[in-house]
């Protein structure tokens, strides 16, 4: 029983594995289901880097706040 299922296992393996059906499938399968997937992902792909983006932009801004915070603070100790 498991040798003639590995060899029709083999055999659609062979027949899928040539260059018809594997354009086939690529142009016709996978192609598609990729297309639907990245839309249905893309806007979350744009709101992550967004947000990414903002962040950096905001630990940029504190730092310097920071800085020049800290800078002021020894000016008017020394005086």
């Amino acid at each position: 029983m498991g040798d003639s299922i590995q060899k029709f296992i083999n055999k659609v393996f062979i027949k899928l594995n040539t260059d018809d059906n594997r354009k086939y499938i690529q142009i016709y399968l996978i192609e598609p289901m990729l297309n639907h997937i990245l839309e249905r992902v893309f806007p979350y792909i744009i709101l992550t880097s967004v947000l990414f983006i903002v962040m950096i932009l905001c630990i940029v801004t504190i730092c310097i706040f920071i800085y020049y915070d800290i800078k002021s603070s020894n000016i008017t100790s020394r005086a």
